[in-house]
């Protein structure tokens, strides 16, 4: 995300054992799972932003996320801000990159200017202690980062719809396309940690490996207005 601003986790994705950082800011309906009893070693997901707001204020950030009680946020996404001329965008365009946030701070991959329909895809891989997050558009790797975290051992995966400073919320709905989640071990229990907002509408959780890898064919997050308050 832009530099001037920090994007955190939001406290409604603390269920999925995701860090919660942020009590001024606003969240938007969730899709959180977690802890695990391993650890969270991957995941892949086609993300599909949606329009965003016609009147763009600062800031307003979605992503998909994975960390634990310890570790830092892997959280690659689109953000808006009033002004998003840092990527190229325009006033109908988000900027889009790899993205996490730790110990130091706020670290960004590359951005690109992407449409609200675009199928982006993100997959964050883990090869030893490194996490490398990689980021396409049409089959082209337009962002990349990587990140020391090793194995999310207790971890969880989530949706974030982060709203910060002068935010109104989102202006459509955003779409999360078959989703994969790698585990370190088979978790059948995995399903029962969910939890998920208002409006959001999602297909079952299937494992076809005994509850190791996880797929979810579609998660739709609804329209969110941000509440009065923290100048929204």
């Amino acid at each position: 995300m832009h530099t001037t601003f920090g994007k955190f986790i939001a406290s409604v994705c603390v269920v999925a054992g995701l860090v919660s950082h942020a009590a001024a800011d606003t969240w938007g309906p969730a899709f959180s799972l977690g802890p695990t009893k391993g650890a969270v070693i991957g995941t892949t997901t086609t993300f599909i932003p949606g329009t965003p707001p016609a009147e763009a204020e600062t800031g307003l950030y979605l992503w998909i996320g994975i960390s634990n009680g310890t570790s830092g946020l892997i959280q690659a996404g689109v953000d808006q801000d009033a002004d998003n001329s840092y990527c190229g965008a325009s006033a109908t365009e988000w900027c889009l990159s790899a993205s996490y946030f730790g110990i130091g701070g706020q670290f960004d991959g590359p951005y690109v200017a992407v449409s609200g329909s675009t199928e982006i895809g993100i997959a964050y891989t883990l090869s030893g202690q490194t996490w490398t997050q990689t980021v396409t558009v049409a089959g082209k790797v337009v962002s990349t980062l990587t990140s020391e975290d090793g194995p999310l051992i207790e971890g969880g995966w989530g949706t974030g719809t982060e709203c910060q400073q002068n935010c109104k919320g989102t202006a459509s709905v955003q779409q999360y396309l078959n989703s994969v989640i790698y585990l370190s071990e088979p978790d059948e229990n995995f399903p029962n940690t969910l939890g998920v907002g208002a409006g959001v509408v999602h297909t079952p959780m299937e494992t076809t490996d005994g509850g190791q890898t996880w797929t979810i064919a579609s998660i739709t997050l609804p329209v969110y207005t941000a509440p009065p308050g923290n100048d929204n």
